[in-house]
């Protein structure tokens, strides 16, 4: 016969880890910088950063209209 009061072993499953809190202001700071250059940059820092590849602002421009902002 079997013992039923012994404990049985539990699996501890996934185990996650605190998120650092310096973690969360850099994902935060990406975030709103993102944001920024979606919805109130117009092509100023991306032309700058594209060295005049139109490419990054037209991701940036189409990202617009997808989001709903008015830009022209």
């Amino acid at each position: 016969m079997a013992d039923t009061t012994a404990a049985a072993v539990a699996d501890p499953g996934v185990v996650v880890a605190p998120i650092p809190g310096w973690a969360l202001v850099a994902l935060l700071a990406v975030a709103a910088l993102a944001l920024w250059l979606v919805t109130f940059d117009n092509g100023q820092l991306t032309g700058v950063l594209a060295r005049g590849d139109l490419f990054i602002h037209e991701f940036f421009h189409d990202g617009r209209h997808l989001i709903g902002v008015p830009c022209h």
